[in-house]
């Protein structure tokens, strides 16, 4: 799940909901995505707040949380956002022998100008334990979500693989995955990548470098 609006639009709602038969109390915080070094960088967002940021759910209810940009600086360039759903544990002192689990979503929310350019990821792969590392650099202004990655020979023998969600490269970015090799190490030569995004099938080549 993600949120992904377009200017002029500055407004959207996640709803949120109580499956068990006992009141919740729900926290709802954002933080502003960046990505630095190929890491994920989460600050506190000033200019994106979330209402109401708490709420209690009764058991089999439902509610819903407005997520606004509040600045009315236009947009230059895609902004990236977490909202953090967290289920608080309920006040008091757990029974003895019982452990209170407490559940977090995390779902993406962009911003972005009417126009933008789409994402432009250049990739490198290098050998890495048992797999191989593929880092991406995504010079253009959009993200790019990167889901079903496999890394491929020349005959097109799978050579490691990563089903699912495999992580997002921001726009202006650079991030960087192991994948679990799925048979021989290749040490050299070019490989084959391909995956899933938003825009599309991914298909690249990149030479194996290092090892």
């Amino acid at each position: 799940m993600l949120l992904d609006l377009k200017a002029p639009t500055a407004a959207s709602s996640l709803r949120v909901w109580n499956d068990a038969k006992t009141p919740i109390n729900v926290q709802v915080r954002i933080f502003r995505w960046t990505q630095q070094n190929g890491q994920d960088v989460y600050t506190a967002a000033q200019d994106v707040v979330a209402s109401p940021p708490m709420t209690q759910l009764k058991g089999g209810a439902e509610n819903l949380i407005r997520i606004v940009r509040l600045s009315k600086a236009p947009l230059r360039a895609e902004e990236s956002y977490r909202v953090i759903v967290d289920e608080l544990p309920p006040a008091g002192r757990p029974q003895s022998g019982t452990v209170n689990l407490v559940v977090r979503h995390s779902i993406p929310v962009f911003f972005s100008p009417a126009s933008t350019g789409d994402a432009e990821p250049a990739w490198k792969v290098t050998p890495q334990g048992n797999g191989y590392r593929v880092s991406v650099s995504n010079t253009g202004a959009k993200r790019i979500r990167i889901a079903n990655l496999m890394l491929s020979g020349s005959n097109g023998q799978a050579i490691a693989r990563q089903q699912g969600l495999v992580g997002y490269v921001l726009g202006g970015s650079a991030a960087s995955f192991v994948v679990p090799a799925t048979g021989g190490k290749k040490g050299g030569g070019t490989l084959k990548i391909s995956a899933d995004s938003e825009g599309g099938p991914v298909n690249a080549t990149a030479r194996v470098s290092g090892g």
